[in-house]
C-alpha cells in the first residue's frame, strides 16, 4: 500500500457516498476556494480538502439536440423507476421527436487552463441522469480538475449505441467551449460507475467512426477511471444479474412471453446460477468471481433498479444482438496507446460478472497500456465499506497524478 495512502486512512473516515463523508467537513473549511497543502502530503489526499475548493458552477447546458429512436426492447419492459440525487428533467426545446441533453459544468478557480472530467452516471443504462451536486466531486476539486457532468438517452430514448453517442458528442462540446470555461482540452479524463464505468471506457477506446456527425473534433483522454463498468457487453447479455437491462439497451429483441419465460426459469435453473465463473475460470492470481447468490450489499451507489425480474426473461441472444453488444464492448478496441485505465471492482458483484474486470485488464497488460486495479474483497457492485471508498479513491487519484494528469 502507497505510504501516501496508508497516512491517510488513519486520518479519516469516510467516502463514497461522497456527500456523506463531505458533509462532515466544517463549515468554515468549505467556504475557501483553494485547497490548502495536506501537512503529510499533497492537498488532494487529504479527505479534509475535499470540500474546500467551491467551483463556479454553470448548469443546465444543451450541449446537442438528438433524436429520440424507439426501442421496443425498453417499451415493453416494466419502467425502471427513477433514482434519488438526479437532476430533475427539464422541458424540451427541441422539435417534436427530439431530446436536448444537458450537462453541468463545475469549473475550479485556477489562473491556467484546469485538466477535466467528464462524469456519467450509471443506472443499467435503462435509468437515471446527472447528479443534483457536485458532493462528490470534491477530490478532483482539491487537485486543481474541473468536472463537467453528463447526461445520455437511457434505453427508453434510444437503444444502443445512442449513449456513447451522446457522450462523445459531450466530449466535443468540452473541447470547442474549452477557452469559455478554462478547460485544458489535452488532459481530459473520463470517469463513471457501472453502466457509467462502461462508457467511460467506451469513450476513451472507441474508434473514430463512432463518432457522431457533428462532434468528431474529440479533446484527448489521458485517462478513464472505470467503477465496476461492463466490459463485455456480449458476455452481460447473459449474465444473470445484467441481462435484464442490457437486452433493453441493445435493443433488438423482445422480453419472453410470461408462459414461456416461467418455463425458461424452472429449466434453466441450474445453468442460470452457473453464470457466475468459478474461481479456477479466473485469471491467475486474481479472486475468484462471485457466486450467484453472493450478497452485494444494501446500499445503492449508482441508481440500479433494486428489484429487477428473474433470468431468463429474456431469449439466448442472436448472432446480431451478439454482434451489437461487440460492439459496443470497450474490450473489442484493445490496443497499444489506448489511455491509463483505473479499475476498481468488488470481488462479489453479482450485477455484472467480476471476470469482466480481470479480463480487461489482462488484455490492456497484453497492450502494454499503463493501468491499475483495485479489487475489493467481498465487495459487490459499489456498496464499498467507507475504508475501501476512501482507498479506492485515494489509489486513483494518485493514479493520475503518477500518469501526469495534474
Amino acid at each position: 500500500m502507497h505510504k501516501l495512502l496508508a497516512a491517510t486512512l488513519m486520518a479519516t473516515t469516510s467516502i463514497f457516498g461522497w456527500a456523506t463523508a463531505l458533509a462532515q467537513v466544517p463549515a468554515a473549511a468549505a467556504a475557501s476556494t483553494a485547497a490548502a497543502p495536506a501537512a503529510s502530503g499533497p492537498a488532494w489526499a487529504d479527505p479534509a480538502n475535499w470540500r474546500t475548493v467551491k467551483p463556479v458552477v454553470t448548469d443546465d447546458i444543451v450541449y446537442a439536440t438528438v433524436p429520440h429512436i424507439p426501442n421496443p426492447s425498453a417499451e415493453a419492459s416494466a419502467n425502471p423507476g427513477t433514482p434519488g440525487g438526479i437532476r430533475p428533467p427539464l422541458p424540451n426545446s427541441g422539435p417534436p421527436g427530439s431530446m436536448d441533453m444537458h450537462l453541468d459544468v463545475y469549473q475550479v478557480p485556477s489562473d491556467k487552463p484546469t485538466p477535466v472530467v467528464i462524469q456519467i452516471h450509471g443506472g443499467g443504462w435503462i435509468r437515471g441522469d446527472r447528479p443534483s451536486g457536485s458532493g462528490s466531486f470534491g477530490p478532483f476539486f482539491a487537485a486543481g480538475m474541473s468536472v463537467v457532468a453528463v447526461q445520455y438517452r437511457n434505453a427508453i430514448d434510444a437503444p444502443a449505441p445512442a449513449a456513447v453517442q451522446d457522450v462523445l458528442c459531450a466530449m466535443s462540446w468540452v473541447k470547442k467551449n474549452a477557452a469559455k470555461y478554462n478547460f485544458d482540452p489535452n488532459k481530459v479524463v473520463t470517469w463513471g460507475g457501472s453502466a457509467g464505468g462502461h462508457l467511460a471506457l467506451m469513450a476513451g477506446y472507441a474508434p473514430a467512426s463512432m463518432d457522431p456527425p457533428g462532434c468528431t473534433d474529440q479533446p484527448k483522454v489521458v485517462a478513464v477511471i472505470d467503477m465496476y463498468g461492463a466490459s463485455d457487453v456480449a458476455e452481460s447479455l447473459t449474465f444473470h444479474g445484467s441481462m435484464d437491462f442490457t437486452h433493453q439497451w441493445i435493443g433488438l429483441d423482445l422480453p419472453l412471453p410470461p408462459v414461456a419465460a416461467s418455463a425458461a426459469t424452472s429449466t434453466a435453473a441450474p445453468a442460470a446460477a452457473s453464470t457466475a465463473a468459478p474461481a479456477a475460470a479466473s485469471p491467475p492470481g486474481t479472486p475468484g468471481s462471485a457466486p450467484a447468490t453472493a450478497a452485494s450489499g444494501s446500499g445503492n451507489p449508482d441508481g440500479m433498479p433494486r428489484v429487477r425480474p428473474q433470468a431468463p426473461r429474456w431469449p439466448d441472444p442472436t448472432e446480431a444482438v451478439l454482434a451489437s453488444a461487440r460492439a459496443v464492448s470497450p474490450l473489442s478496441y484493445i490496443h497499444p496507446g489506448l489511455p491509463p485505465t483505473f479499475i476498481i471492482n468488488g470481488d462479489h458483484d453479482t450485477t455484472y460478472n467480476p471476470t469482466q474486470s480481470y479480463k480487461l485488464k489482462a488484455a490492456l497488460d497484453a497492450a502494454h497500456v499503463p493501468n491499475e486495479e483495485d479489487i475489493v474483497v467481498g465487495g459487490g457492485h459499489g456498496n464499498f465499506s467507507p475504508a475501501e471508498n476512501q482507498k479506492g479513491t485515494i489509489l486513483w487519484m494518485q493514479f493520475l497524478h503518477d500518469n501526469g494528469v495534474f
